[in-house]
Formats: structure tokens, C-alpha cells, sequence
């Protein structure tokens, strides 16, 4: 037959001795039993037990103990507390109970008890003034709400935050520093502003041909006149179509006639004979009587006169070949030439290497050919070049070095420079000599913002109204724009109270 009247208390891994005391004080019953977890260290010292039983004697409880440790059990029976394997066996087991009990007290009756031990049971006893309970709720209300307060106000103050954005003044920077490039140099020389340079080279042919400019005369028609042939001798004389005859007198001019002849056969008989020159031009128009050659055997024969003046020979303007054409086509090609050596230097260029433009040079002249000389008659000229050019390349992020000092010293007072904005090119290059020396204007511009230490001001305005804590900093900072905020979680219309969580977030792009 079961125990009636036992209570069953299973006790948490986290229980201490205060904890199991505190169980017990409010134990409805007689009897409790005290289940122990299997995988806790409860009541494994000695002086817990002592105190256990010390307890439960003052409140007159019997307490059992359901545990698997036998150190556990064993030093719990030797204090008087039965214990079991079970919470089953408790509630059947009546002997065990009995079996239990070594000490000479017993459950319902009183014991002896020192003085503080009366006094708690005392205080346990006895009922409390009805002023009290209710002081001591209304103070529990009181609490209660101030507690709320506290929290509250805590939240108030710490929970808030605020980002200020703040644009700084902001003002140009731009200088600029003549930097030599030295393909003789190897480091950066900062006393001399000199940079090393590398000598680029390349070999290109170019043909090209451009139409001439200049004229000259050339012979067109030939001069025509009429001749006499006058016999030397008695019998007739056939004078055949392109028999030559020629002036003696100056440069000589060659003629031949048209047609066939036959000169009578007298002494001083006479043939009149159409004549043509031989080469066009006004060269062949002469006066009368000049001519009065004949050429070849009829000499002997015959005498011949042009009585009239030969005329009709005349010239044409023709295409030709002047100096100034030479000198324009070779300047074209040349130029031709650079632009095909620039594309090819380029591309040999490094990473933050340019190329000097200006520095691009004709450094010998392998070939040159032109198709005419200057006076050649010719409607077209072509020439062809092959020749080697060089150029400078700079590293321009040793010339930005040096850029960048002066541009660093060149920031005033108060201000700092913006490193995103800062930009760097090369401008006019202004000397390159033979040795491939170039001597260049390197620019660097960018911005400088006024420095902000506003860790003050924003002190200064913890706690203000927004509207009256950035017209402060607008005020107190130097700003190109009015600054903007944005207050999380927004309740007052306020600033936050606590100058931590207020952050300031400058742009200066």
C-alpha cells in the first residue's frame, strides 16, 4: 500500500543547497521526497547533507532522497535521510522510510532549536500589520513604475542616433612644373625635376606621289616657210620629198621639204619648194636669206635661199617638276612616316608610360628616291623614303611625383588635399635636343577641402533641436553647403543626447 500525503519535488541541474532549502520552506507536506538528476553534482559534499537535514529537521519534514549515487546514498543514510532508487519505490516502500531513520528525532514533534533558528520561526509564524502588506505593495508599484522611468529615460538617451552629413569648403588646385625625361638618367632626380626616359625605335618605308606645280614650255608646231633651189649647173636636178636644208648663220635649224622638185637644167635655173622644220618650236621661225645650206650631196648642185621668213613654229605650257613640289611630297611622307612609327612605338609602350609626341624624330634617311628631277617634264611626282625614327617615352608616375610635391606644398593653411580628385597629364613639350632629351610641362590639378574638427561642435549640439544644431555647425564649420541630418529613431524633434551616437560624415567630392 502506497504512502499518502508525499510530495514529489525533482530538483534542476542548476540547484544549490540555498535553492533545495528554499523548495522545502514551501513543501505542502509531511513527507517529500527529493529526486536528484542522474548527470548533476547535487548533494555530493557532505556539509550540503548536514545542512539538508539541519533544515528539514527545523521544519519538521521527512525527506527522502531518490539517487542512483552510492556515495550519494550512503552519506544521506548515515545523516538519517532514507533514500531509493525510484520515485516509485518512495510512494510503495513504507519500510525504507522507517528503515531510514537513525536519528533519535521524530517527524511532528519539536525539537531543540538554537536562538536564530526561533527567530526565523517566529517571524514565519506570525502574521504580519495589514499597514505593512500594503506598504509594501504600494511601494512595489512605486518601483515598478520607477523602474519603467528609468528605462524610459535610458532609452531616450541611448537608443536615438543621428548621421550629419557635412560638406567642407572646397577649392581648385592647379600647378605646373617643367620635368626633363633622361634616357641617360636611371632614378628620379628630385634637386634637378629630371625623370628617366626610354628611347623608342622604328624603321618604316613610305612611297607617295603628289601632282606638280610648275610648267614649261614645250615645242608644238613646227615652222613652215617656202625655199628656192637655184642649179649650179647645165642639166636638170631632181630634188627628192625630204631633202634637208639648214641655216649656217647662229644655231643652226634643220628643215626638209614636202614635196619633189626638178630644177631646170640651166646655170641659175630655179625651184620653188614647200619646207617644214624638223624640230617644233619657235626655234625653227627664221628671217629671210638664212636659210642656205643644203645638206647632203646636192650641195654640190645646188644652191637654196628662203626668200620669205619661215614662221608658224610655236610652244605649249606642260606640266613639270619644281623644287617646292620635291620639298612638299617630302615633307608628306615624312609625316606618313611618323604617323606609322607613333602607331608602332605606342605599342611598345609599358603601363604608365607616354610617348612625347614632340620628341618623334627622323634619325637617318635609309633611302630616297624621286621619280623625276625638278624641270621634268611630268604631270605627277613620286617619291619613296625608308627611314628610322625615334621618340622619348615617359613614366609618367615619376613624373606625377614630382607634380605632386608641388602641388602638396601649393595647399594652404587649414586645408587638405582630396585624394580622388587630383589629376595628372603632361602639357607642352617644350625643348627635345639629338640625344633624345625632352624637356616637358607636366600639370597636376585637383581639389583642397578645409579641414573639419568637429568633434566639438557636435558636443556642442547633443540634445539641441535639428534645425538649431545645424545652423550652429553651418556657423561654426567651414561648409560650401548647408549640412543635412538624419535622426533614428526621431521622437523629439531633437538631437541625440549622447555625442556617441551622433556621427559626422564629411564629403568632400
Amino acid at each position: 500500500m502506497g504512502i499518502r500525503g508525499l510530495q514529489v519535488i525533482y530538483l534542476d541541474q542548476d540547484e544549490d543547497i540555498v535553492s533545495i532549502r528554499d523548495r522545502l520552506d514551501w513543501a505542502k507536506e509531511q513527507q517529500v521526497v527529493l529526486v536528484l538528476p542522474d548527470t548533476a553534482d547535487l548533494l555530493t559534499e557532505y556539509l550540503d547533507l548536514a545542512m539538508l537535514r539541519r533544515h528539514a529537521d527545523a521544519l519538521r519534514l521527512e525527506v527522502g532522497l531518490v539517487t542512483a549515487d552510492g556515495w550519494v546514498a550512503g552519506q544521506a543514510e548515515a545523516l538519517g535521510f532514507p533514500t531509493f532508487l525510484s520515485v516509485r519505490a518512495a510512494r510503495q516502500n513504507q519500510q525504507g522510510w522507517w528503515r531510514g531513520r537513525r536519528r533519535p528525532e521524530r517527524v511532528g514533534k519539536p525539537t531543540h532549536l538554537d536562538r536564530a533558528d526561533r527567530r526565523e520561526v517566529k517571524r514565519r509564524l506570525s502574521s504580519r500589520p495589514a499597514w505593512q502588506r500594503w506598504l509594501l505593495r504600494y511601494a512595489a508599484i512605486v518601483l515598478f513604475f520607477l523602474t519603467l522611468a528609468t528605462l524610459f529615460v535610458a532609452a531616450a538617451y541611448a537608443i536615438p542616433g543621428a548621421t550629419v552629413t557635412l560638406k567642407p569648403e572646397v577649392r581648385p588646385l592647379l600647378v605646373s612644373r617643367e620635368i626633363v625625361a633622361d634616357p641617360n638618367l636611371e632614378a628620379v632626380d628630385f634637386d634637378q625635376a629630371a625623370v628617366p626616359g626610354r628611347l623608342l625605335l622604328a624603321t618604316q618605308e613610305w612611297r607617295a606621289d603628289v601632282a606638280t606645280s610648275g610648267t614649261i614650255e614645250v615645242p608644238d608646231a613646227p615652222a613652215r616657210g617656202t625655199v628656192v633651189f637655184v642649179n649650179r649647173l647645165e642639166q636638170p636636178v631632181n630634188v627628192p620629198a625630204g631633202t634637208r636644208v639648214s641655216t649656217t648663220a647662229g644655231t643652226r635649224v634643220v628643215f626638209q621639204t614636202l614635196d619633189p622638185v626638178e630644177v631646170p637644167g640651166v646655170v641659175g635655173g630655179t625651184a620653188e619648194v614647200d619646207v617644214v622644220a624638223i624640230q617644233p618650236g619657235p626655234g625653227g621661225n627664221v628671217e629671210a636669206n638664212l636659210v642656205n645650206r643644203v645638206e647632203g650631196s646636192l650641195s654640190l648642185q645646188l644652191q637654196v635661199r628662203n626668200l620669205e621668213p619661215v614662221t608658224g613654229g610655236g610652244v605649249r605650257l606642260s606640266p613639270a617638276v619644281t623644287e617646292s613640289d620635291q620639298e612638299r611630297l617630302r615633307a608628306q611622307v615624312l609625316q606618313q612616316l611618323q604617323v606609322l612609327a607613333l602607331a608602332e612605338m605606342e605599342g611598345q609602350l609599358a603601363g604608365q608610360e607616354f610617348l612625347a609626341r614632340d620628341s618623334l624624330q627622323v634619325v637617318s634617311v635609309l633611302h630616297e628616291t624621286f621619280s623625276h628631277f625638278p624641270g621634268e617634264q611630268t604631270d605627277r611626282l613620286a617619291l619613296e623614303i625608308r627611314a628610322e625614327l625615334q621618340a622619348t617615352a615617359v613614366d609618367e608616375t615619376q613624373a606625377t611625383g614630382l607634380v605632386y610635391e608641388k602641388l602638396a606644398a601649393a595647399v594652404r593653411p587649414g586645408f587638405e588635399l582630396v585624394p580622388g580628385s587630383l589629376q595628372f597629364h603632361s602639357g607642352e613639350v617644350m625643348a627635345v635636343d639629338s640625344e633624345g632629351r625632352v624637356t616637358f610641362e607636366m600639370i597636376g590639378e585637383g581639389q583642397m577641402a578645409a579641414q573639419l574638427n568637429a568633434e566639438t561642435p557636435i558636443e556642442e549640439v547633443a540634445g539641441q533641436k535639428t534645425e538649431v544644431a545645424l545652423a550652429y555647425l553651418y556657423r561654426e564649420l567651414p561648409l560650401r553647403e548647408y549640412p543635412r541630418v538624419s535622426v533614428w529613431p526621431n521622437w523629439f524633434g531633437r538631437m541625440p543626447y549622447l555625442p556617441v551616437r551622433i556621427e559626422a560624415r564629411v564629403e568632400t567630392e
